[in-house]
């Protein structure tokens, strides 16, 4: 799987209200000691990982998604991406960033996110 199709799965993960599912993505995109870190957490781990991305699934209102603004720009085991979040439909997103996400043995290892000023 290619590091573009990695970031992909990766955003497929935190969208998805399935929890089967999710946690089947998180356990065969991310290495087993990932680390995510985030102006608001710093998770390590499959379990705190999906435990965040249910969290967020709580709090979310209905139908806001993550999707990407950009292709995912990857090179020496590592890439950056920049990412709306919002209504799909709506013009404006509610959030923007960028994460930088680091590779070990074909999976992601370590994420970076970053947060751009939210959108009123």
């Amino acid at each position: 799987m290619s590091y573009a199709d990695l970031i992909h799965r990766f955003i497929d993960a935190i969208n998805d209200t399935d929890a089967v599912r999710r946690r089947a993505t998180i356990e065969e995109i991310l290495t087993p000691d990932c680390t995510y870190t985030d102006p608001e957490i710093a998770v390590e781990g499959h379990d705190a990982l999906d435990r965040a991305f249910a969290a967020l699934q709580q709090r979310i209102p209905p139908g806001f998604r993550f999707g990407l603004t950009a292709p995912v720009d990857a090179h020496h085991h590592q890439a950056r991406f920049f990412w709306r979040f919002g209504d799909p439909e709506a013009g404006t997103p509610a959030a923007t960033g960028s994460d930088v996400a680091v590779f070990a043995d074909g999976r992601i290892r370590h994420l970076y996110a970053f947060f751009d000023a939210a959108n009123s």
